[in-house]
């Protein structure tokens, strides 16, 4: 679409994690966006509020999403300040409003991101209070308006964020979860491995439950975040509640349940009971058999799936003897699970070699602050070998 063709419609940015922008922007379009392009860990978009709320209603993979209101250039926190305090905030908010900020700096001139906050934050309640004598409130833990400030050099661009709480926080996770997965890596790296609702899928190491849980959602059909109530763009002034309860309705019209074997285990007791309940939290109960079992005794109860495993690995969860942990895995792999696409997840990249199976894919990931490799494997009965094409490192 060329910029003359491009609705006149408000410019978004939805967030993702590195890797996930392909899938990110497949969503986007089906959800109706106009103008959608791929940028560094995000993509762009137009839309209408209809739009805005399936997107925050459905994506899987994205983070949140930004709507950009205000760009400058800054050449220091004064004129960060100077700047901000200008514009006019009364657009958007009112001195009642309570408000929260979140920064994030590529620069050599900006050093410091919380002294650019505080400028930023200085700058909204004086405005307010310069012209109306009042001040609005910082309440970072549930504010009316969540800000989002990004710079890069000395560009400043200073966006709403639509959807408040992190839209990777999906209400499911059981208090006290130990080690979990961030849910938009998992969905993620669900899709990396090409599963989709409708073919089995194993998580014999299930921790939290983020896979199965994160699986039984897809397969379920509603949008993922159906059970949130509340997003930051509900105290938008325009907001529309009528159409806001329209296009929950579209998704309940037009859910489509796709019944799916999806087998959740773990040695731990804890773990099963935690995935019980985030399953439960979702109104999800049934629909992934859990049980306890030690995974290199699990013979899976179908012909064929997808298999994927986030072993202990890293500070929070090491594990003795890493690499005759991985070997056994790559056993395992061998004799129970012929005919299995098998993904395991780590940061541990010299026991994943132990596994000693010629690699299908390689993907780079993050999982909080640690990198680690995605690895797939098609597995095959008869040589005790597993089939795929050269090993393949792709960034992201």
């Amino acid at each position: 679409m060329s910029q003359d063709e491009r609705p006149e419609l408000p410019l978004y940015f939805a967030k993702t994690l590195a890797g996930m922008e392909e899938f990110l922007e497949k969503e986007l379009i089906q959800c109706g966006c106009l103008g959608v392009e791929q940028a560094k860990r995000g993509v762009e978009f137009h839309a209408d509020m209809a739009t805005l709320f399936r997107v925050c209603l459905s994506s899987r993979f994205a983070l949140t999403v930004l709507r950009p209101v205000l760009t400058f250039d800054a050449q220091d926190p004064d004129a960060l300040y100077d700047e901000a305090k200008r514009w006019d905030w009364g657009a958007i908010m009112t001195p009642q409003s309570s408000f929260a900020i979140d920064v994030t700096v590529h620069s050599g001139v900006f050093t410091h991101s919380q002294f650019a906050m505080l400028r930023l934050k200085d700058a909204v309640v004086d405005h307010f209070r310069e012209f109306s004598g009042l001040r609005p409130g910082i309440n970072r833990e549930d504010p009316d308006l969540r800000i989002h400030m990004h710079i890069a050099h000395t560009t400043v661009t200073i966006s709403l964020d639509a959807a408040g709480r992190p839209l990777s926080r999906r209400g499911y996770r059981p208090s006290g979860a130990k080690a979990p997965l961030n849910e938009v890596l998992a969905a993620g790296l669900l899709a990396h491995a090409g599963w989709k609702p409708g073919i089995p899928l194993y998580d014999p190491m299930c921790g939290s439950g983020t896979f199965t849980v994160e699986a039984a959602l897809w397969a379920d059909g509603f949008p993922i975040q159906w059970h949130r109530r509340k997003f930051a763009f509900m105290d938008w002034r325009g907001y529309d509640e009528e159409e806001w309860w329209s296009v929950r309705d579209e998704f309940k019209e037009n859910r489509q349940h796709v019944p799916t074997q999806i087998f959740g285990s773990d040695r731990d007791f804890s773990a099963i009971s935690q995935t019980r309940q985030a399953l439960s939290n979702m109104e999800l109960d049934g629909r992934a058999e859990l049980g306890r079992m030690d995974f290199f005794k699990l013979k899976p109860r179908t012909d064929h799936g997808v298999l994927v495993l986030n072993p202990p690995y890293g500070e929070r969860l090491p594990v003795e003897d890493a690499p005759a942990f991985y070997g056994r895995i790559g056993d395992a792999f061998k004799t129970n699970w012929p005919g299995f696409s098998a993904w395991v997840i780590s940061s541990d990249i010299e026991g994943l070699k132990r596994v000693g199976l010629k690699t299908k894919r390689r993907i780079k990931c993050f999982n909080g602050p640690m990198e680690c490799r995605w690895m797939g494997w098609d597995l095959y009965a008869g040589t005790g070998e597993a089939t795929g094409e050269s090993t393949v490192e792709e960034e992201g």
